[in-house]
């Protein structure tokens, strides 16, 4: 648990009692980190106790909501604590039960037998954190690499910076950021290994779907004719499928509506291999291949992360149970 985390309890907690006079108290659960819990937040109520599992966040925006719902399945009394949430995800929150809890005092939660709703409390201003360049676009596809290959903290920074298809002076400044932000433990001067490995993973994510695809986002496409069939396509050398069609791939799970291509080529070089036309509302996402490929699990398919990431990102409740099953088979042993 960072220390950014226990200052959001604390306030949380504090703020709980001032507004509400209502006590709360938390425990820490070292053992639960891998499950999305961060510990249980236990509330007086008269003589009722009641005990959350709670999974504690920075910034809660409606983007998020659908995998909050789904860490809500498969947790019972499963409460949501971050420093914001912002209004239109407060109200989704309601919407699907799920209790919440900023670090102003706001805070939901109802079952059969209690109701409590407390809004409009001002976010007290946070001190801003020194800002991470490991969640920078170019720090996030160094920490792709480290997260994909097992190896890679074993390599020198020249061959990290040409992996990770970075300038050089870029690798020393992230492996520092990861150090201070508790990612990293060295293990000698130039050796280290990565902790808090699963909250890592989540938090690339983020970053990946809120600052490094944005950036590499070429377009939506459409083939020239509607017979195409995306898998019999043959792609250019490291081309691979992600998102959906990756997912199809690798298991089979589902039949991809939205087909990502991660290419290397260019637009007109696209266009022409594949016949396809730019369509804003076309099923083909063309996204410019960031990463040197060590290997592929499966031919023409993308790391079983980026895949995960990519059904996380869509926030389609169909693509989240997939996702969930990509993770259990590919990734779990990793992350855990």
């Amino acid at each position: 648990m960072s220390q950014q985390e226990i200052k959001t309890v604390n306030k949380a907690l504090n703020n709980l009692q001032n507004v509400a006079g209502i006590h709360g108290e938390w425990e820490f659960l070292e053992h639960t980190k891998n499950t999305g819990i961060d510990g249980i937040l236990t509330i007086s109520l008269g003589e009722n106790r009641i005990s959350f599992k709670t999974d504690i966040k920075k910034e809660i925006r409606h983007t998020h909501i659908e995998l909050i719902k789904a860490r809500a399945n498969v947790n019972d009394m499963f409460l949501l604590l971050a420093q914001n949430i912002f209004p239109k995800a407060k109200e989704m929150l309601r919407n699907e039960n799920i209790a919440y809890l900023d670090i102003a005092g706001n805070f939901y939660f109802r079952n059969e037998s209690c109701y409590i709703f407390i809004e409009g409390n001002r976010i007290p201003t946070v001190e801003k954190e020194k800002p991470n360049r490991a969640f920078t676009p170019t720090g996030l596809k160094i920490v792709f690499l480290l997260l994909t290959e097992k190896n890679a903290l074993n390599m020198s920074y020249r061959e990290i910076a040409h992996r990770a298809n970075v300038a050089l002076g870029n690798v020393p400044l992230v492996i520092n950021n990861l150090q201070e932000a508790g990612y990293l433990i060295a293990k000698n001067r130039n050796k280290y290994i990565i902790t808090r490995k699963r909250e890592l993973l989540d938090r690339w994510i983020t970053g990946y779907g809120e600052t490094l695809k944005p950036k590499l986002m070429v377009g939506r496409y459409r083939f020239l004719k509607n017979n195409k069939y995306w898998k019999e396509q043959q792609l250019a050398p490291g081309d691979v499928w992600g998102g959906e069609a990756g997912a199809n791939i690798m298991s089979n799970y589902i039949e991809p509506e939205i087909k990502t291509l991660y290419t290397k080529l260019s637009k007109m070089e696209l266009m022409t291999k594949m016949m396809l036309v730019p369509d804003s509302k076309g099923d083909i996402e063309i996204i410019q291949h960031f990463w040197q490929e060590a290997y592929n699990l499966e031919k023409y398919c993308a790391p079983p992360i980026l895949i995960y990431a990519d059904l996380i990102i869509s926030q389609d409740p169909r693509n989240i149970e997939v996702a969930e099953s990509i993770f259990d088979s590919y990734l779990k042993a990793d992350f855990s």
